[in-house]
């Protein structure tokens, strides 16, 4: 029989997140100011005492919410997967890394969405959520640094060229992202597999750039 404590706690957890998933919903359409304790409680349905008990403020809730949004992404991102999945060359690899990249990103991962939102925004107070995207980016840089390391393990590469890469890869997703955002239904294969190509061709003929 289920102890009394053990049922609080599980619907403690399923308020918490309820109060996550609308908090996101409503950040990712409405940006930081649109996303009040008002319009989250209408949403999830639950009370503002609730959304206080659990998170404290605003700011925490939607550093709590983007957190969420990424650790759900997370799971299944290609960059996070066993990696010696893939086999074949360096441009089947990166080919099968950004066609799975892509698919991806059309499930909505509504942390980037706010996350790219809050980076463009000026505030004399930096929200908690903008620092916390700042640093997912930067984790997810490094993780892909530490891809291109292993794509490139028969290829003499400094350690500055692996980084350029990482965060020109990065630069590319957002880019793919966006346009996706913009309106676009679905990304054409054919449009990742030019973009691939023409990184795996950059990376076999590298170009020596500074800055």
């Amino acid at each position: 029989m289920e102890r009394k404590s053990e049922r609080l706690s599980r619907q403690g957890d399923a308020s918490r997140e309820a109060i996550l998933d609308a908090a996101l919903e409503i950040a990712a359409d409405l940006g930081y100011d649109g996303t009040t304790v008002a319009a989250v409680t209408a949403r999830s349905g639950l009370p503002a005492s609730s959304i206080y008990w659990h998170f404290g403020s605003k700011d925490e809730l939607l550093a709590a919410a983007l957190e969420h949004s990424y650790r759900e992404w997370r799971r299944n991102a290609p960059m996070w997967r066993a990696r010696r999945q893939v086999s074949g060359g360096v441009e089947e690899r990166i080919e099968s890394w950004f066609q799975r990249a892509v698919k991806h990103l059309t499930r909505n991962p509504h942390f980037w969405r706010l996350g790219l939102m809050l980076t463009l925004e000026q505030r004399v107070e930096e929200p908690k959520a903008r620092r916390l995207f700042l640093q997912v980016r930067q984790n997810s840089e490094d993780a892909l640094l530490e891809w291109w390391r292993e794509v490139l393990v028969d290829r003499p590469t400094t350690e500055e060229e692996l980084r350029r890469l990482a965060r020109f890869h990065m630069m590319m997703m957002d880019g793919m992202f966006i346009q996706f955002r913009a309106g676009s239904t679905r990304i054409p294969p054919r449009q990742v597999t030019l973009l691939a190509r023409a990184l795996a061709a950059h990376v076999a003929k590298p170009v020596p750039v500074r800055g």
